[in-house]
């Protein structure tokens, strides 16, 4: 409900006339390059990765990740005819917004002991999604052959995967700010994802929505229905189960990351069509999460 709400405030102040269409790109930029990646610092440099590391939960998640990728880049290019969405479907499809409701639910399930599964994965996958959506987004964003060095200068310089790597080099390092700092760093980090929701809202168009519904919904159900029917029988079968099993789950089950719609946008791609998988995998994504989550327990997988 609070996304919700974040997001119908942000179509409010764009609609009431108390910020314009440059405001908010202005916003967008600044979370972008500053609160997004606090966000993202933050929440790796908390979690313990040495001390939680499990090498058969890392390595599934890793491999499937690439899997998952290498098949999207093959498939939807095929599928899509705009150039300037087939990075943003892509990156739609294996983006999930694990920081904010991976931990989340591992913790409400299974208790605050048990969040270490969904911290680890957190710090493994956000990194990796940044990298692998600076890549989708370079190479099939504008139709055209993109040079190594160009995608590789665009990943060196991204914001969110630098803050990552700081994030894993803090969190192996063992490194622990003053109280004051850490109580600024937190502070700032909180207004990551409200600012980037109320961002989104404004931006939202119901119009440009209903041109780009028929892709939008096949690209929702594939990630919350197809890809999850997949790859969570596959971690089944790799012996992982209770709170390691859920934490994967909830990496291709949840809604696409609010960070994807700026993302796009930094990059020149559709940033409507990935705004609406964000809203729309957030509706969908209600239903079948709690549906995952219920077959799981029924079956003492959990």
């Amino acid at each position: 409900m609070p996304t919700f709400l974040l997001l119908a405030f942000g179509y409010f102040l764009r609609n009431a006339h108390f910020v314009d269409g440059a405001y908010l790109k202005q916003t967008n930029a600044l979370t972008f390059k500053f609160f997004l990646p606090v966000l993202l610092f933050n929440n790796i440099y908390k979690t313990r990765i040495a001390e939680i590391f499990d090498g058969t939960m890392f390595l599934f998640a890793v491999v499937s990740l690439l899997v998952l990728f290498g098949v999207l880049c093959l498939v939807v290019p095929r599928a899509v005819r705009e150039p300037r969405q087939r990075g943003v479907v892509i990156q739609g499809l294996f983006r999930s917004n694990y920081v904010i409701f991976g931990v989340s639910l591992v913790t409400n399930v299974f208790g605050a002991e048990h969040a270490a599964a969904a911290s680890m994965l957190s710090a493994v996958l956000v990194p990796m999604y940044n990298v692998l959506a600076v890549v989708a987004l370079a190479f099939f964003t504008s139709g055209e052959r993109v040079p190594l060095k160009s995608t590789l200068k665009s990943i060196a310089l991204n914001p969110l995967i630098l803050a990552g790597l700081l994030g894993v080099l803090a969190s192996l390092a063992g490194l622990r700010f003053p109280t004051f700092l850490e109580t600024a760093v937190n502070d700032l980090a909180k207004l990551a994802t409200p600012l980037a929701l109320i961002v989104l809202g404004g931006d939202f168009s119901f119009k440009s929505a209903r041109g780009n519904i028929r892709l939008a919904m096949t690209a929702v159900a594939v990630k919350l229905v197809v890809i999850p029917l997949i790859f969570i029988p596959l971690a089944v079968l790799a012996g992982i189960r209770g709170a390691n099993l859920l934490a994967l789950s909830l990496a291709w089950e949840t809604p696409v990351a609010v960070s994807s719609y700026i993302m796009a946008q930094q990059a020149g791609a559709d940033d409507q069509l990935a705004g609406q998988l964000v809203v729309i995998s957030s509706v969908c994504c209600i239903p079948t999460v709690f549906l995952m989550i219920f077959i799981l327990q029924s079956l003492a997988l959990l």
